[in-house]
């Protein structure tokens, strides 16, 4: 059964952002009766979900809850194929769990990354994958076929890599750097064809 958290406390919380960054929630009664609440909600919801989904919830929490005091400044080449962790707490559309996924760019903490699975890729009523999707082989530098989801790219916090597990081919990684540079930039890539066709 769900129950109603006080958004009033959690409001006023946050208006105080000075005051209570500085204090333990567990000294705060209000707040711990709010936070209870709130975790009985979510196991609510989390005893409805599948053994398969709750080990990867498990896995997932212990990888942050490790991961979440350490500093990984270990430097990625483009291209470089990691398992990484994107965690538990993802809306239902959005890619969750532990997955590959391909380095794109880097900085000193973090790296912007296109998440793979092992699933098929969406097609049209024709039969086309959407262009959203790619397909990666064992030509590519993959251990066996694999579906890129392009529209899942995104940065995260190099604490959530696991293991590397090898290198797509320069061909493929230009592919879909050059795939997401349109979806990303479609404007700008229609006025760089346009410009080039004038030429």
């Amino acid at each position: 059964m769900h129950m109603d958290i006080n958004k009033n406390i959690i409001n006023l919380i946050k208006r105080n952002d000075t005051k209570f960054k500085n204090i333990k929630f567990m000294q705060d009664e209000k707040l711990k009766k709010e936070f209870f609440t709130s975790l009985k909600n979510y196991e609510f919801k989390l005893t409805e979900q599948s053994a398969y989904e709750i080990a990867l919830w498990i896995e997932s929490n212990e990888k942050h809850l490790s991961a979440s005091q350490q500093n990984n400044f270990t430097k990625y080449s483009l291209g470089e194929i990691l398992l990484v962790d994107l965690g538990w707490n993802n809306y239902d559309r959005e890619f969750a769990y532990i997955h590959p996924a391909i380095v794109i760019k880097e900085t000193a903490t973090k790296i912007f990354i296109v998440p793979c699975s092992s699933g098929t890729p969406r097609k049209d009523k024709n039969g086309n994958i959407y262009p959203e999707f790619e397909i990666g082989t064992t030509n590519d530098g993959f251990q066996k076929n694999t579906v890129v989801m392009l529209y899942e790219a995104k940065y995260i916090d190099k604490n959530r890599v696991i293991s590397r597990l090898g290198k797509t081919s320069n061909q493929f990684f230009d592919k879909i750097y050059n795939k997401l540079f349109e979806q990303i930039f479609e404007p700008i890539h229609y006025k760089m064809q346009k410009l080039e066709n004038n030429q």
